[in-house]
């Protein structure tokens, strides 16, 4: 098992922790929070400023954190280098005018994931601004709801809704990775075809909220049939650099929210975003009241939960 600690300041493991707020578990003594990632990684946050990640994949979790002040301790299979630098965006990247996508849904068990992409140029930015358009994780769901409602009217974009038996059928060939490529790149694709010629011109980037290394997100691109082949631009928190993301997390985040109340509705209830207790206490009903054979089509069967519910 591979294990890597990364140093990091009082801001950076809040960041952290709101990213990961879905998948907490059980804290260990001196920790501030404990998480367990879908692809198995245990990642620990102690109050000296330490973050522990282990697990097969822990290293190629840890190197998804760009803004770290340094690493130590890593394990003698791993050849890390002492940082992690982030990739530098242009300057006045905030007003360019790009295609930016999102997704949500990755952490929770019950639920699509949702990608949206959105472009905008520098009347639509404004305009987007005048709706209230930000980081949605500073928005209430009904705010979410209200912001997205005006932004499908005034702006182009493009949704992809993969339902629960969509998403466990990737799954079979498709690491979680490999998956939010493959759905980023048919939603990008599918917005860029609806610009007019102008608005293609005008496209300076696509920009993509990092989930992967720009690296590992390249090489996956290359096993899609039809790789988008313009300049594309990664950074994570992607939604405070380019109002494009903060836009496609609110659209993304709405029909994720209504896709979980239209899969609950024939159990009789919305069903429960995240991967904590509550997940596994809805599912054990669910499953105790109509059978496991429902489960693959609400929820991601390779979460954990699963064998929890089960």
């Amino acid at each position: 098992m591979s294990y890597i600690t990364l140093n990091m300041s009082p801001q950076q493991i809040e960041i952290l922790h709101r990213h990961y707020q879905n998948q907490l578990i059980k804290p260990v003594p001196h920790s501030l929070f404990r998480v367990k990632t879908t692809n198995g990684v245990t990642i620990t946050a102690y109050k000296s400023g330490k973050v522990l990640f282990q697990g097969n994949k822990a290293i190629q979790e840890a190197s998804q954190w760009e803004q770290v002040s340094s690493v130590s301790t890593p394990s003698s299979k791993s050849n890390t280098k002492a940082k992690l630098s982030p990739q530098e965006l242009p300057a006045n990247f905030s007003s360019w005018t790009i295609i930016g996508s999102d997704e949500v849904g990755n952490g929770s068990y019950f639920g699509p994931l949702t990608v949206c992409a959105v472009y905008l140029d520098r009347p639509l930015i404004k305009k987007a601004q005048l709706l209230g358009a930000k980081d949605s994780k500073q928005l209430t769901d009904q705010r979410i709801r209200q912001i997205a409602a005006q932004l499908k009217q005034d702006i182009p974009y493009a949704l992809t809704i993969c339902t629960p038996t969509e998403y466990n059928q990737l799954n079979q060939t498709l690491n979680a990775n490999a998956m939010k490529v493959h759905l980023h790149n048919l939603t990008i694709q599918q917005l860029y075809q609806k610009l007019s010629k102008d608005q293609k011109d005008s496209l300076q980037a696509v920009f993509i909220d990092e989930f992967t290394s720009p690296k590992r997100y390249k090489e996956y691109l290359k096993k899609e049939t039809n790789p988008y082949q313009g300049k594309m631009l990664f950074a994570r928190q992607g939604e405070g650099k380019h109002l494009t993301v903060a836009c496609a997390s609110i659209i993304a985040r709405e029909a994720f929210l209504t896709s979980l109340e239209e899969l609950g509705k024939p159990y009789g209830l919305t069903l429960p975003s995240g991967a904590g207790a509550n997940v596994d206490r809805i599912g054990r009903q669910l499953v105790k009241d109509y059978g496991r054979h429902m489960l693959p089509s609400v929820a991601k069967m390779h979460f954990a939960n699963t064998n929890k519910i089960t």
